[in-house]
């Protein structure tokens, strides 16, 4: 018997982002544009809302 019992495939999402949203993401801080992180945090909770209430969309 193995002791390796093998772990389901994560599912995963994709958000398209800026690359300043991602680096604001990361923790860099803009400061004439706070909005950048905001977007983006909306970006990715929209991605979410739209995996969970639709379960068909074949997820990778």
């Amino acid at each position: 018997m193995s002791q390796h019992a093998e772990q389901p495939q994560e599912k995963k999402i994709s958000v398209e982002l800026t690359l300043n949203e991602a680096l604001a993401l990361t923790g860099v801080r803009f400061r004439e544009n706070h909005q950048l992180e905001v977007e983006a945090v909306q970006k990715i909770k929209r991605q979410l809302e739209e995996q969970i209430l639709d379960p068909r969309r074949n997820l990778q």
